[in-house]
């Protein structure tokens, strides 16, 4: 099997079952097979060493238990066509994917009419009641907003239905505000990559529109990191949604006003760095884009206004802890969150960082990654939380924080 296929478990009538799943989306299939060692094992087998004679002999040998080639034929077949096998079939596939989505012109939404309505007036009657939830919430809370033109936001990338007020909150702050030349979008990328930053050229299009990037930074930035290297895992804006809604409020928000340009980029895990406690400024790769993005922006002249897409602690069975979400575990989740808040409203990026490698990311913040590079780009400035919310669900088996956070001079 593909070494990056996820397996979750999860519960079907009261039978233990493994979804699965391509977290690159090369795949849009998934598959559900019980949960049980001979099937772990089974599938442990296709790793490209073992025959199919091979399989049925150590199927007998450890389970005492005959394993027809047809039983194995059969899953085979199933996994290759879902091209969850690495083999000729999926190479071809992958091939043929990227080579598609290279040719296109724009990245469009991949979100519409599932995580938000594809139709134009259900979709600002939403984005409305969003920017208006945000703005009470704001009132009543007595939130204290920085002053001036924005510098900087970071907003969540959980939908819209768990982090409306919380989007609402932050991006309703621009409305007030004249449209910047460039919006510099740092999103989190959810699927693995050899790089730690991957921008595109693509403009995002989604049923407000189509907000095109900006070229003579991305020239320029392409002077200073060759483009087969910024642009080799693009593939990986099209299913990425950590973006999608940073764009889909960037709409709503200037809809009246000029719309500025972006620059969309994702930004890897920092998994490896957290584990070895290694700031991500010693790794040349993340050194060498960010002190280079920094000098593009600085030379371009343009006002540019910097968007880390983050969600914050993720807590729960969901993730992998072993009981149903606490109120005492919330607590102490919100604390370390705004412990490490504190470092990010003075624009602390190393602080950040060591607040989540001091507990070896124990509250898995996915957000890490973007917000520690915008950090290190964005100007001097202060930041102002205007919001903060923990989305749970029902049964209490998932647990995301959330924040809105505004930055000026």
């Amino acid at each position: 099997m593909r070494s990056v296929i996820s397996a979750q478990p999860m519960m079907i009538e009261g039978a233990p079952m493994i979804l699965l799943q391509d977290p690159e989306h090369f795949s849009d299939q998934t598959l559900i097979v019980p949960h049980n060692e001979p099937m772990l094992f089974i599938l442990g087998c296709f790793d490209g060493e073992h025959t199919v004679a091979d399989i049925q002999e150590e199927f007998l040998n450890r389970y005492q238990s005959l394993l027809m080639t047809e039983e194995i034929v059969e899953i085979i077949e199933k996994l290759s066509e879902s091209h969850f096998l690495d083999n000729d079939i999926f190479n071809n596939h992958r091939r043929a994917a990227i080579e598609h989505f290279n040719a296109l012109p724009v990245r469009a939404s991949c979100l519409a009419g599932q995580s938000y309505p594809e139709h134009t007036e259900a979709l600002a009657r939403l984005l409305d009641a969003m920017a208006s939830a945000g703005r009470l919430h704001r009132e009543q809370s007595g939130v204290t907003l920085p002053q001036g033109p924005l510098t900087g936001l970071i907003a969540p990338h959980i939908d819209f239905m768990r982090g409306g007020r919380v989007y609402g909150s932050v991006y309703s702050l621009l409305a007030e505000q004249d449209p910047p030349d460039v919006a510099v979008i740092y999103g989190t990328l959810h699927a693995p990559s050899d790089f730690l930053f991957i921008p595109s050229r693509k403009g995002y299009e989604t049923p407000l529109g189509i907000l095109e990037t900006d070229p003579d930074i991305l020239s320029a930035l392409e002077a200073e990191i060759p483009a087969e290297e910024l642009y080799a895992d693009e593939f990986a804006h099209k299913s990425e949604h950590s973006i999608e809604f940073q764009v889909l409020c960037l709409q709503h928000a200037f809809q009246d006003k000029p719309m500025p340009r972006i620059i969309p980029i994702l930004c890897s895990s920092l998994e490896p760095q957290i584990l070895a406690n290694e700031s991500p400024d010693e790794v040349e790769e993340h050194r060498r884009f960010t002190s280079s993005l920094l000098r593009v922006l600085e030379a371009s002249g343009k006002h540019i206004l910097h968007i880390a897409g983050a969600d914050l602690s993720h807590i729960g069975p969901a993730f992998g802890d072993p009981e149903p979400v606490s109120d005492d575990f919330m607590l102490e989740s919100r604390t370390r969150d705004m412990e490490a808040l504190e470092t990010v409203k003075i624009c602390d990026a190393e602080g950040f960082f060591r607040s989540l490698a001091f507990h070896v990311d124990r509250y898995r913040v996915c957000g890490l990654s973007p917000i520690y590079a915008m950090l290190k780009v964005m100007p001097p400035c202060t930041g102002r939380i205007v919001d903060y919310d923990q989305a749970t669900d029902t049964q209490r088996t998932t647990c995301v924080s959330i924040a809105g956070i505004a930055f000026a001079p």
